[in-house]
This record gives structure tokens, C-alpha cells and sequence, in this order.
């Protein structure tokens, strides 16, 4: 069900990817660096980090986990981490990490998510590349070693056929983000909800 490709054994070791966990930014420390960043008007993609600052604030309102969700959660092994590489101009990012942050708050400490920065990561982004390319946000599950046991992303997998269908069509590929968000407002992040725990419940994130 994941919409992510995973490699059966990514070509890197548990103390490689260790030293990426400890480099990662805990959830409370992620979620401040948002608040406090300066956009660059030379960046093209930085002119999303408001309207992405406003997409957090409002979900992590207004999240009600669905039923199962938290049984889910607690169910998953002790010591079960999630490293996700995102940056924060990315509309699916901040569409998807507080429904993360908010499964793993309810797993009952079995569960911990950190951010990681794509672009200053790319050796280990380009381990989990969809269809080639460097999509974000990607969440790749460790367990208490540190070995890879699961990757989803960029989007849930209903969200990801809709972006297909948008972009072979020329007169929606160009705005298929708009289409994209608001489906996201239609779903109310039940799709995320249901994709992540049926792989936690099969052990595939």
C-alpha cells in the first residue's frame, strides 16, 4: 500500500544511518525552525513557507485521529523511529508531518519522528528516490538499531494518482498543485491516517 518503492536492503548501515537520526531535528525543534524561517526571495520555492506555516497551524487545530489509528500506533515496536526528509516549502510536507507527529505523540513513546533537510541530505535522499526523482516529504522507518524497515511517501497513494492524472493533462498539469490542496482539504488527512497504520500494522513502516 505504500506508494514508495523501497529498495530490499538500501546500501546503508545502521551506524551510517544513526549518525542521520542524530543529525535530524526532533519534531518540537522542527516545527519552531518553520516558525522562525526567513523566506529567500532568490528562492524559487521559498514563497510557500507562509502559506505551508498556515497549513500546519490549522491541521494540528484541527487533527482528530480516526478510530484504530492510536491502537495502530501502540502496536508498533518500541524504539521504531521515523526520519523524514522534507524541507519546508514542500505543500505535502506540511500536509502530512503534523498527522506524523501526531500518530507517533499517540504511540505511547513506541514511536519517535525527526525532520531531516533534503537538500542537505541528498546521499541519503537519493537512497529512497520515487520514479527517479528526489520527492519529498519521504519517511523512512528504523527500528531500535537503526536498520531500515519501511519507507512511504511522497503522498498518499489516492493523492498520488490524482497528481498523475493532473500533470498528462496540459490544461491542469500547470496548477495541479491547487487541485492537489484542495483535495487535501476534502480528505482532512484521513488517507494519511489510513496508509500509515495499515503498514504499521504490517510492519511496513
Amino acid at each position: 500500500m505504500s506508494t514508495h518503492p523501497m529498495p530490499a536492503r538500501p546500501d546503508l548501515t545502521p551506524a551510517e544511518l544513526e549518525q542521520f537520526w542524530s543529525a535530524a531535528l526532533p519534531m518540537p525543534a522542527w516545527w519552531q525552525h518553520l516558525a522562525d524561517a526567513v523566506p529567500d526571495p532568490e528562492a524559487p520555492y521559498d514563497q510557500y513557507i507562509d502559506i505551508n506555516r498556515q497549513r500546519v497551524r490549522r491541521i494540528v487545530k484541527s487533527l482528530e485521529l480516526l478510530p484504530g489509528v492510536a491502537e495502530a500506533a501502540q502496536a508498533a515496536p518500541d524504539g521504531t523511529k521515523w526520519l523524514v526528509l522534507n524541507e519546508h516549502w514542500c505543500g505535502d510536507g506540511a500536509q502530512i508531518m503534523p498527522v506524523l507527529d501526531a500518530i507517533a505523540a499517540a504511540s505511547g513513546g513506541r514511536i519517535e519522528v525527526r525532520g531531516l533537510f533534503r537538500e542537505e541530505n541528498l546521499e541519503l535522499m537519493d537512497h529512497f528516490l520515487t520514479n527517479g526523482g528526489r520527492a519529498i516529504p519521504m519517511t523512512i522507518s528504523l527500528d531500535a538499531e537503526y536498520n531500515v524497515t519501511g519507507a512511504w511517501g511522497p503522498r498518499p497513494l489516492e493523492a498520488a494518482n490524482l497528481v498523475r492524472e493532473l500533470k498528462s493533462n496540459p490544461e491542469t498539469a500547470q496548477h495541479y498543485s491547487t487541485h492537489l490542496h484542495k483535495w487535501y482539504a476534502r480528505d482532512k488527512q484521513r488517507s494519511i491516517q489510513r496508509e500509515v497504520a495499515h503498514l504499521l500494522l504490517h510492519n511496513d513502516i
